[in-house]
């Protein structure tokens, strides 16, 4: 989405407020659902990130799940 410069925030946010009551949910996974939001927030508010990193977190948020 960012590479052809859609709406990805929007698309981000929504995943992050998913994730988030998944962890609620799943509360024994509670390190790997930290480690992901960690890295989904940080894509968040870092606006002037490289595409480079945003594409490598993109896929260790993937590896993750």
């Amino acid at each position: 989405m960012k590479e052809n410069h859609e709406n990805w925030k929007k698309q981000l946010n929504t995943v992050i407020i998913e994730i988030a009551g998944m962890g609620e949910i799943f509360s024994e996974l509670s390190s790997q659902f930290l480690e992901l939001l960690s890295k989904l927030e940080g894509l968040n508010i870092k606006e002037d990130i490289e595409f480079e990193v945003y594409r490598k977190t993109v896929f260790e948020t993937i590896s993750i799940l």
